[in-house]
């Protein structure tokens, strides 16, 4: 299931944001730099399940720009959110194809919010993968429930 997962996330991001991730390895740190943009969506179904992603501002910011075609300093805050909730809307969307699952699970509305450093770590998931996107990092989530 991961495997599938990460598989649909480098895809999302390398053909809609041109930004190719790299896996970091167990103990591999990247420094935090905050606040951070949580997204995520509920895959409702048969085993219901949560998939997300975190992401510093500076990468969100960045993503966005790509994203929409235009100049990092003319992104928005909202601008930021609604496209991490589309990516991660696009993640799930490419993870349910890639499972070839059922018409049975159906994507919920994406959300999102802000965390500070503290709360980012305070709130960190624990079924987590990491990966380093232009010496920034993104977290990739999965709970079920």
């Amino acid at each position: 299931m991961l495997s599938n997962l990460k598989a649909a996330t480098f895809e999302v991001l390398e053909t809609m944001f041109y930004l190719f991730p790299e896996s970091l390895e167990e103990g591999e740190v990247l420094p935090a730099r905050g606040p951070f943009l949580r997204s995520w969506v509920t895959i409702a179904g048969p085993q219901s399940i949560c998939i997300g992603l975190q992401v510093p501002q500076s990468l969100a910011r960045k993503m966005a720009a790509n994203f929409l075609g235009t100049d990092e300093e003319e992104i928005s805050q909202p601008e930021m959110e609604d496209i991490l909730k589309e990516t991660t809307n696009m993640m799930a969307g490419a993870f349910l194809s890639k499972m070839k699952a059922s018409g049975a699970f159906k994507l919920q509305t994406p959300e999102a919010q802000w965390l500070a450093v503290e709360e980012e770590k305070k709130k960190a998931p624990v079924n987590r993968l990491r990966f380093d996107v232009d010496d920034e990092l993104m977290e990739l989530f999965v709970k079920k429930g």
